[in-house]
């Protein structure tokens, strides 16, 4: 059986997943960013990561192309060191000063500043850590 092949300008299923996920990442942060309150607040969003594994990535290079975002990434939490790194390295080489976690629930109780988690961690820890997120008065946002 022959497979159908694509043509030049065909997107596949990953790329297209992948662009309107950094889509979705850049409005749903941007709406997060427009309903504070700035009368209190300046308008920078401190906002932190959980999960730096291939989604995460995805999502920290998407933040990085919105035009005149003011997004502060302040912490990295993910149980891989080699994932806590690239994530830190990554966001140092944008200019962000970010904290390292191993446990979310550490973040959680050491960031007071943040406004929102992004949460890319594999989809059966989504609920457990989204709550949590909100539990603590954090905006979330966390795909599928």
């Amino acid at each position: 059986m022959k497979k159908k092949s694509q043509s030049s300008g065909q997107m596949n299923r990953r790329p297209f997943l992948a662009s309107t996920a950094a889509a979705g990442t850049g409005l749903a942060i941007a709406r997060t960013a427009m309903a504070q309150d700035t009368s209190s607040k300046s308008d920078d969003l401190n906002i932190a990561i959980i999960g730096t594994g291939e989604q995460g990535r995805v999502l920290i290079e998407a933040i990085h192309v919105i035009p005149g975002n003011n997004i502060n990434f302040k912490a990295v939490c993910d149980i891989w060191s080699y994932s806590q790194r690239y994530g830190s390295g990554r966001l140092k080489s944008y200019g962000h000063t970010v904290n390292v976690y191993e446990d979310y629930r550490e973040m959680l109780d050491k960031e007071k500043d943040l406004d929102a988690v992004i949460i890319a961690t594999p989809d059966w820890m989504h609920a457990e850590h989204a709550v949590a997120c909100m539990e603590a008065g954090l905006h979330v946002y966390c795909e599928k």
